[in-house]
């Protein structure tokens, strides 16, 4: 997919929306599934890859940001594309425009523990109705790889931002803690390496919110 978008112009100068790059991917995704030979697999074919994806990204014609899990679907037997919706319950008034979406993928029980958590950091926050989603999601992906509860997910977490400019900013993290040696995409900066990123230190990730910013500049 990434080799795809890279060696089309259109969608690399990001002339391509993300909502059409949306239906192209499946295209190449369901065009990979369908050229597997079934000399190698039988008559069985491929079958169900289980494999979940996250796409998302800005929408310069819908003027919002966009969230899709890209999954396989049995009945179709084909990959599709399944929408995030926003954040039940919220005050739209209250929000100022800003809209909770938020996407899962993984095992089922890390997935509805991250729920739990993360709606309870909200209510404590006074959040739950109102406002957009801001270094929550971290925080709770933070908490759970530190609670090793869950064979499936662990390692340092991976951050990046996506602007209405449709640019995106990776970021270094702290891991395991303040004190840990920088981690970008996953991997650990090496004894010579100095990662020209912003780093987060994982023990505040408050200070990079947005919050933190607006008063900032005040």
């Amino acid at each position: 997919m990434a080799n795809a978008i890279n060696f089309y112009p259109a969608s690399r100068s990001r002339h391509v929306d993300i909502v059409d790059a949306k239906g192209i991917i499946i295209k190449i995704f369901n065009g990979m599934r369908g050229s597997i030979s079934d000399h190698y697999l039988g008559p069985e074919g491929p079958g169900d890859p289980e494999a979940l994806f996250i796409f998302g990204g800005y929408s310069w014609k819908l003027q919002e940001f966009k969230i899709w899990t890209l999954h396989y679907d049995r009945e179709i037997d084909c990959f599709t594309f399944r929408p995030c919706n926003p954040w039940p319950g919220q005050d739209t008034k209250a929000s100022q425009g800003r809209v909770k979406k938020i996407s899962w993928i993984g095992d089922k029980p890390a997935i509805d523990d991250a729920k739990s958590r993360i709606e309870e950091i909200l209510r404590e926050r006074g959040t739950l109705t109102s406002g957009g989603f801001d270094m929550e999601p971290l925080e709770v992906l933070r908490d759970i790889i530190r609670s090793a509860k869950y064979d499936s997910i662990g390692g340092a977490p991976q951050v990046a931002k996506v602007y209405r400019s449709m640019q995106t900013q990776h970021f270094a993290v702290r891991w395991p803690d303040s004190d840990g040696r920088p981690h970008a995409t996953g991997r650990p900066a090496l004894e010579f390496e100095n990662f020209d990123l912003p780093v987060i230190d994982i023990e505040m990730p408050h200070v990079h919110s947005r919050k933190s910013r607006q008063i900032h500049l005040s």
